[in-house]
């Protein structure tokens, strides 16, 4: 959910609830207020036609003429009463039958306990409620609409700000999301009049432009570290040879000058790796051809050959045809990383290479993993303890399937380890 929605809707929540209480509050004391008014006049009526009824002297007959005048007067009924009660007033609201309208209708009405000329009648005023009626459904109605054109007016007007205020921060936001720092540029930052995205936006820019530039100090450094010590790793390694061709040397000088030499053989294929990634990092590795995946395995495997039957592991092979165009020098190192990789961690067993539907899937028994699996392709992130590992061989797969987008992914199932590869790039 994004952030003016939040705040949007609990705004607009609020705003609903308030709006749907005050309906019905509204609606009730604006029916009592003119309950109040109609009830006033009701009184005023009846206290004018008190008025009036007590000074008809002339009236020979009271109850006839009486009886006459309540036949004649809609809104009003008086008759004879039983007494009890004189004086008091009371207030109704009544449903009854509109001899005009042909329906029934609400009326309110005041019915009094009057004395007139010595006896006691019930009088009786009405007034119709039907304008009352229509003028609080009038009300009701227009306060409806306003909520339906609150809501409506704050949706649009949250699209039309969303959409204008925050097209900066998600323009921003793309360009870190694609951003890689061996690869991308400077962010160029969108101006903005809102204060809070410029601030944002320059930070962004500095801490980008910052990494970069210790990213790119750090792999120059690699490279020129491992390319200077190619020379003195091959004077140390070529004097180590002549001191082991020295006679009459004991049984443990040559055990110790054989540790340096295994020592100095690592040194050597670590220098050589940290080179190699140095290079795929800057993009050296830039040639490509057409190159026969399948051949080129089987070739691979013919040469690890003898490195897995001196470990007693088996290799089987089930290799389709298969044409990528991609840089031959590197695939090369991919699948022979991959393969000394399966012999090297099979304990005894067997390495099945099968490459169907463009996945090529390396698969060798061992023990699962005792480290997390999600670290299997870092840079010096070892599982064998054996010190002839330099633990970047899987980093060097890894980053060559990021440089030419191929999926690469590693489970552990029944038994085996099993690495897949699947190319793109087919002819």
């Amino acid at each position: 959910m994004r952030l003016l929605q939040v705040s949007l809707r609990s705004s607009l929540l609020y705003s609903l609830v308030i709006v749907l209480i005050s309906i019905p509050v509204s609606l009730l004391s604006l029916h009592k207020i003119l309950n109040d008014e109609v009830d006033e006049l009701l009184a005023a009526h009846t206290a004018e036609f008190l008025k009036h009824i007590k000074t008809f002297d002339y009236l020979d007959d009271l109850e006839t003429d009486l009886e006459v005048f309540d036949q004649l007067a809609y809104d009003i009924d008086i008759g004879p009463s039983d007494g009890r009660d004189t004086g008091t007033s009371r207030y109704e609201t009544v449903s009854s039958y509109d001899s005009v309208a042909h329906e029934r209708r609400p009326f309110r009405e005041l019915s009094s306990q009057v004395v007139i000329k010595g006896k006691p009648y019930l009088l009786t005023l009405r007034m119709s409620l039907v304008d009352n009626d229509e003028l609080i459904y009038a009300i009701g109605l227009v306060q409806f609409a306003l909520i339906v054109l609150l809501a409506g007016g704050l949706l649009l007007l949250n699209r039309s700000l969303s959409k204008r205020l925050w097209e900066p921060f998600y323009k921003t936001l793309n360009q870190l999301k694609a951003y890689q720092v061996d690869k991308s540029g400077t962010i160029a930052v969108v101006k903005t009049n809102i204060i809070e995205f410029n601030d944002l936006n320059q930070t962004v820019s500095h801490l980008a432009d910052r990494n970069r530039k210790v990213f790119l100090h750090q792999k120059e450094f690699i490279e020129n570290a491992s390319h200077e010590l190619q020379t003195p790793l091959a004077i140390f390694q070529a004097k180590l040879d002549l001191l082991m061709q020295k006679p009459g040397m004991s049984e443990a000088e040559a055990a110790l000058i054989t540790d340096l030499e295994a020592t100095a053989q690592r040194m050597a294929r670590l220098n050589k790796n940290l080179l190699l990634l140095s290079k795929i990092d800057n993009e050296q590795f830039t040639g490509k051809e057409e190159v026969e995946v399948s051949k080129l395995a089987d070739d691979l495997l013919s040469n690890v050959t003898f490195t897995a039957d001196a470990e007693n592991v088996s290799i089987t092979r089930a290799l389709e045809p298969l044409r990528i165009k991609t840089n031959k020098a590197l695939i090369e190192i991919l699948l022979t990383n991959l393969f000394h990789n399966a012999v090297r961690h099979t304990p005894e067993g067997s390495v099945r290479v099968q490459l169907h539907e463009r996945t090529l899937t390396v698969t060798n028994n061992g023990k699962p993993l005792t480290m997390d699996a999600e670290r299997m392709f870092d840079r010096f992130t070892k599982e064998s303890p054996k010190t002839s590992s330099t633990g970047l061989g899987l980093a060097i797969v890894k980053r060559i399937c990021d440089t030419y987008g191929y999926g690469l992914s590693y489970r552990y199932e029944n038994g085996c380890h099993v690495f897949s590869v699947t190319f793109n790039g087919v002819v």
